[in-house]
């Protein structure tokens, strides 16, 4: 393998286990959430993180993307840096300055139940502002390739974020205020980190030119990044709008349990954009496209088997004086299925996208990911009133399976690829029936006959993938003397 390959993998390997370890961390604050906080309390969390994650795409203004564009070819470099930085500090200050002024009425709209709703919303505004502050920076230890000092820095901030979520929130008890103290504090921490860092290389100019260059860059991004932040945290604040911060804290607990396919998924992306880069020449690219859906479906099945067939179990998994997730939650497991196919859906547009990504036609991935945030919104707005946080569930499969079929038809026109559609239609088969057979099993219990049905759908799975009986049986064999 060339020297270049040899570091894009090096990074890919860094890069996504960094990922994978952060996000099981984040994760390990669900026991002590559901635990602690009533789920109206876990609902004005999700409900502010939702807020923060919007802002944050606003107050970046695409700076931090427009400095890795500009890093490599624009001299002196030092200018892009200290640009970047100051743009996206000045529209951090701007969109947090207006959070704010506003923040009794966004938590108002919000309807958060939490006692001084807009002091959490000025917290909230205080994250966002230093995570936009160290967004440049971040990028910067990218594009120097400082792959390990960024996913430390990252992994430090999660700790230190758990840490003091521990301390606040289970010990001191300072409820939703505690979860935005912790978040406040290790933000800023990760902030004061890696701005020294790209101090170092920043000579203190400012060009005005190079300015409305980078926002010409930036600006058009923004949309396509907030059309994407609203498929995945919309649906909090609607949710909560509509139906109240119980049903929102009820729904995100659950919607977290379907972390085992947003880890496949995140991962797969991670390594796969790299691969079919890699061999874009390749006359046979159709023909590595085509496989890499059926290896995706075989494996993305398999989980949603674990997963579904034994939630019941696994949220009654004992944890302290509680459970993994707290039993005032248990009620909405339903909507753990319908989340982990939605990320089948953005699986299967991760990998049909490669398409639109090797003809260079990525300009129309915006116009994908609004007409999914339109879907979502719509789809909300519908289904939520009826049905409350399982009208939200089906949103966010709906979004994700619109997305996947709008990349299916366009990428169609730019690279055709012989998908096996049968392979597709097979895998929703499945899917279909692992749900129906997981509810006809009880919450809790009948473990051997719950791994019989896993075993059947990795079976089938299996044939999915590709896979011949007898490499399946090989796969049995070493699971079971694992």
């Amino acid at each position: 393998m060339s020297s270049p390959f040899r570091q894009l993998a090096r990074d890919s390997v860094i890069y996504g286990a960094s990922t994978v370890v952060q996000r099981l961390l984040t994760f390990l604050l669900t026991p002590l959430y559901t635990n602690v906080l009533a789920p109206a309390a876990f609902g004005d969390v999700a409900q502010l993180y939702s807020l923060m994650a919007l802002a944050t795409v606003l107050a970046t203004a695409g700076f931090d993307q427009a400095f890795m564009r500009y890093w490599v070819e624009y001299h002196p470099r030092q200018s892009v840096l200290v640009t970047a930085i100051a743009g996206a500090g000045v529209s951090a200050a701007a969109v947090c300055g207006l959070g704010v002024l506003a923040a009794p009425a966004i938590a108002q709209t919000m309807a958060l139940s939490s006692s001084g709703g807009a002091a959490l919303v000025v917290m909230a505004m205080g994250i966002v502002l230093f995570d936009a502050l160290g967004t440049v920076p971040f990028a910067f230890l990218r594009m120097e390739r400082r792959s390990v000092l960024f996913a430390l820095v990252r992994l430090g901030i999660v700790v230190l974020n758990v840490a003091l979520n521990v301390v606040l929130v289970a010990w001191w008890q300072w409820g939703v205020s505690g979860v935005m103290r912790a978040g406040l504090a290790s933000s800023l921490v990760g902030m004061l980190i890696v701005l020294p860092v790209a101090a170092s290389q920043i000579r203190w100019q400012w060009d005005r030119v190079l300015v409305a260059t980078m926002l010409r860059f930036g600006l058009p991004t923004v949309p396509a990044a907030l059309a994407a932040m609203v498929v995945q945290v919309a649906d909090r604040p609607l949710l909560g709008w509509m139906s109240g911060a119980t049903a929102v804290g009820i729904y995100n607990a659950n919607y977290r349990l379907a972390i085992p396919m947003m880890l496949a998924v995140s991962v797969y992306e991670t390594a796969w954009r790299p691969l079919y880069l890699h061999h874009a020449g390749d006359p046979r690219i159709a023909e590595l496209l085509a496989r890499a859906l059926r290896y995706f479906l075989g494996v993305a099945v398999a989980i949603f088997a674990v997963v579904t067939v034994f939630v019941g179990d696994i949220v009654a998994i004992p944890v302290g004086r509680g459970h993994l997730i707290g039993s005032e939650y248990w009620e909405g497991l339903s909507v753990v299925p319908i989340v982990m196919a939605g990320y089948i859906a953005l699986g299967l547009t991760t990998t049909m996208a490669a398409s639109i990504q090797i003809g260079k036609r990525t300009g129309l991935l915006p116009l994908i990911h609004g007409l999914a945030a339109a879907v979502n919104i719509i789809l909300n707005l519908v289904l939520i009133p009826p049905m409350g946080y399982i009208g939200a569930a089906w949103a966010t499969f709906g979004a994700y399976g619109a997305g996947a079929i709008v990349t299916a038809v366009v990428a169609r026109r730019i690279l055709p690829v012989r998908y096996s559609w049968r392979s597709l239609a097979m895998a929703a088969l499945l899917c279909g029936a692992i749900g129906w057979v997981g509810q006809l099993f009880p919450q809790r219990g009948m473990l051997e006959w719950k791994a019989g049905a896993v075993v059947l759908s990795w079976a089938a799975a299996a044939a999915l993938a590709g896979l011949s009986p007898q490499q399946f049986l090989r796969l049995v064999q070493v699971f079971r003397r694992s």
